[in-house]
């Protein structure tokens, strides 16, 4: 029998804890669960602080046009039209915002086809890379066209094409009269 009295409903003799009744896992848990309940509280707080940033901004923006547009009478406009016009422009500027479809690019046709250009002068030395660049730099500060060639790890250099051969011709007097790379022996006039 219990040793309980009936008038306080309580029992007498106290009770030693039984420690081997207790969870023991019990604390390890709770150690598991602060660095979750910390981070959560973070979060939170950063929203917090994201929001009541963000409404200071507002009201702060919202205030200034309101102070302009009041001290500046009915007739004031808050922003010019340069900077209206390059606001509203940003959604067709940007291609995430823009509902049309993108043109598709051009199918590549020949500029120069054969049977319309048949002729092409030839520099009949292969030059490395570099040179063949300078070459190229040359020629195209003077007009003409370039067009480089790869060959085992060399390029050739074609410049034209040209409608005709008299066109050529004179193209090729042209080159002729520049000393720099020494042009003029080292080309002729080929048909594509």
């Amino acid at each position: 029998m219990q040793n309980i009295d009936f008038y306080e409903r309580k029992n007498t003799r106290v009770m030693q804890p039984q420690f081997d009744a207790y969870d023991p896992e019990y604390l390890p848990r709770i150690a598991q669960n602060t660095p979750r309940e910390i981070e959560r509280v973070r979060k939170k707080a950063s929203r917090i602080f994201f929001v009541v940033t963000s409404l200071c901004i507002i009201s702060f923006t919202a205030g200034i046009m309101i102070g302009i547009k009041f001290s500046g009478g009915t007739q004031r406009e808050i922003m010019d039209k340069k900077t209206f016009n390059a606001v509203t422009d940003i959604s067709k500027k940007l291609s995430i915002f823009s509902e049309e479809k993108k043109a598709e690019p051009a199918s590549r046709e020949n500029p120069f086809p054969k049977n319309t250009y048949p002729y092409v002068i030839r520099v009949n030395d292969e030059h490395d890379y570099a040179m063949s660049q300078k070459i190229a730099g040359l020629l195209s500060e003077r007009g003409h066209t370039v067009i480089l060639s790869k060959n085992n790890g060399r390029y050739r250099i074609y410049i034209g094409p040209y409608k005709s051969e008299t066109d050529a011709r004179e193209a090729l007097e042209k080159i002729s009269d520049y000393k720099k790379y020494s042009l003029a022996e080292k080309t002729r006039i080929i048909k594509r």
